[in-house]
């Protein structure tokens, strides 16, 4: 049983590492089959083809994360703590799994179109926003603005870091990015209590 085990591990690697450096439309079965060191006709066996296959490694690490700052913020009662833990954790994230970060960015207009119902990373840091709002303990602004506002300030530090703009590891300026949420989001109360 762990022969098969360790071949699916290989695949999703090769899917990985392929789709990370060249973008999934630059990416071939032949590519990630080389990579995964395995014959093409072994993915074909369980993947119709390139995109189902990508689309499977996919969906499994976007939920692995997912799952993971949910539960970093499960456990956090306090909005501005929950948003404070999510952000480390995803910093955390894209430090130890650099490669993971970039096929999941770089993959996400092609494949997250075929991701189950379900609020998502998108949908977590959304809730976390309108949690602060009406509690009062961020600035009311439109939840759609300031969602593009938090994503930003987040990733774009990590993509920084993902293309060698910013010095990594990313985690290392968490603080900073932070502090500029809290700048943009905690009402003025919420500020002077600090």
């Amino acid at each position: 049983m762990a022969r098969p085990i360790r071949k699916r591990e290989q695949i999703e690697r090769g899917v990985v590492e392929v789709v990370a450096r060249k973008g999934l439309m630059g990416t071939t079965i032949q590519e990630i089959a080389d990579a995964a060191r395995v014959s093409p006709g072994l993915l074909y066996r369980y993947w119709k083809d390139r995109d189902h296959l990508a689309g499977d490694v996919y969906r499994k690490h976007y939920f692995a994360l997912l799952d993971d700052l949910s539960r970093v913020a499960a456990g956090e009662s306090d909005v501005v703590g929950k948003l404070r833990i999510m952000v480390r954790a995803f910093l955390e994230f894209a430090d130890r799994e650099p490669v993971l970060l970039r096929f999941l960015l770089l993959s996400q207009h092609e494949l997250a179109v075929d991701l189950p119902e379900s609020p998502g990373v998108r949908g977590l840091a959304r809730q976390v926003l309108e949690e602060g709002m009406a509690a009062g303990r961020f600035r009311r602004m439109d939840v759609d603005l300031a969602l593009q506002m938090l994503l930003g300030i987040v990733l774009q530090p990590t993509v920084g870091a993902a293309y060698g703009h910013l010095r990594p590891p990313v985690s290392q300026h968490c603080d900073a990015i932070v502090g500029a949420l809290e700048r943009v989001f905690l009402a003025a109360e919420t500020r002077e209590a600090r």
